[in-house]
């Protein structure tokens, strides 16, 4: 694949994040916007990320005869057309328009995802996808706010409607051949390896321990004796260091087993839970702040390309967008309610346990895989040359 249509291929799964990544823009306010009681905000947020988690899950299933790249841009027109409705004033109206608009972009992330994972170089597309996530969905976020104070809260879907346009015009510029390894692998690689489910099963466990501390991450900064001005100030660098994160990822590429920065990672940040809700000092704070947000778009690659090796035509790998969207549902809830009923100090237990399950579990898949190949190695041949 070239570098250009990695690129187009990471903008694109940029703005199939878009829903997470705006949220925290009309959260606060979408309930008094159209009077309706506080949970409103809440069931929103549930009715929008969990049809993407679903829709990402069930696409292969429900447009198993579509080609790929035709279905990639209906999502994206659809998606675009979801978020201009959204300017309707009515509350279900509103609620529709986000089950639309989360069923259009989680579809088009299994899309993107498959595409990508199906490439010659996983771990190297999925590094410029982190790079370009961190800078998209910065870009998205000032530019909604300044929108939001200058023509009020909803003018941040008529944004992401744009985006998705964006997104479709990317998608008419790529190759029909971009899709061709991913295509074939519906036809000839009938076979779904059992390693590749637990795979993401250590994914989903990662992100709902990774989650779960980023969710109190302001919280955890008050506590230290920091302000909330001066705490969220430390955030939003940190997130920048994210920046870093998928740098150093992409420069480091493929020259290490996706095992050793996975089985690093984890365990540095399962260490650095413990260490942001036990010791509660502000320095601990302050640089457990860049390693969550270094250390989390490092190892993001890794995931998806062992999910790749898992299969050469990228059907985990598309199922990927919907383990991290399960990790941002369960963590924050699992957090609060941690917190209401033993303190701060079980939300850094349960965080670093979910961490280091997801280590435990990715050592699983892989020797279930290995175990696999050296039990059945003509079906495993068969399997790869199907997707060549």
């Amino acid at each position: 694949m070239k570098t250009t249509d990695t690129l187009r291929l990471a903008i694109i799964n940029t703005v199939g994040f878009s829903a997470s990544t705006v949220m925290p823009l009309w959260l606060g306010g979408i309930a008094g916007h159209f009077a309706m009681p506080s949970w409103f905000a809440g069931l929103a947020v549930a009715m929008q990320l969990g049809s993407a988690a679903l829709f990402n899950l069930a696409t292969p299933v429900l447009f198993r005869r579509m080609p790929l790249l035709l279905l990639a841009r209906m999502a994206m027109a659809v998606a675009g057309i979801a978020y201009l409705l959204a300017l309707f004033p009515s509350p279900v109206v509103f609620l529709a328009v986000l089950v639309l608009s989360g069923a259009a972009l989680g579809t088009g992330l299994n899309v993107i995802n498959r595409l990508m994972g199906s490439s010659e170089h996983v771990q190297h597309g999925y590094a410029l996808f982190v790079v370009m996530e961190v800078v998209i969905a910065t870009i998205l976020f000032l530019t909604g706010s300044m929108l939001i104070a200058r023509f009020g809260l909803m003018a941040v879907f008529a944004e992401v409607a744009a985006v998705a346009g964006l997104a479709f015009l990317l998608l008419m510029k790529l190759p029909a051949e971009v899709a061709r390894r991913a295509s074939s692998g519906t036809k000839g690689a009938s076979v779904w390896p059992r390693e590749g489910f637990i795979g993401l099963a250590a994914f989903a466990c990662f992100f709902i321990g990774q989650a779960t501390i980023n969710a109190f991450m302001p919280i955890i900064g008050q506590e230290t004796g920091l302000s909330f001005a001066v705490a969220n100030q430390a955030i939003a660098l940190g997130m920048a260091f994210g920046f870093a994160g998928g740098m150093l990822a992409r420069f480091v590429g493929e020259r290490v087993k996706p095992v050793v920065p996975v089985l690093m990672v984890t365990i540095v940040l399962a260490c650095t839970a413990l260490l942001l809700t036990f010791a509660q000092s502000a320095a601990v704070f302050r640089a457990g702040v860049f390693v969550l947000a270094g250390s989390t778009m490092f190892v993001v690659p890794y995931f998806f390309a062992q999910l790749g090796a898992f299969d050469r035509s990228g059907r985990f790998t598309g199922f990927g967008p919907a383990m991290m969207l399960t990790g941002l549902a369960i963590g924050p809830g699992t957090a609060v309610l941690l917190r209401q009923t033993f303190g701060l100090s079980a939300v850094g237990v349960f965080s670093s346990g979910m961490l280091l399950l997801s280590g435990v579990v990715f050592l699983l898949a892989l020797r279930v895989g290995i175990r696999r190949r050296t039990e059945n190695p003509q079906a495993e041949s068969a399997n790869q040359t199907a997707t060549q």
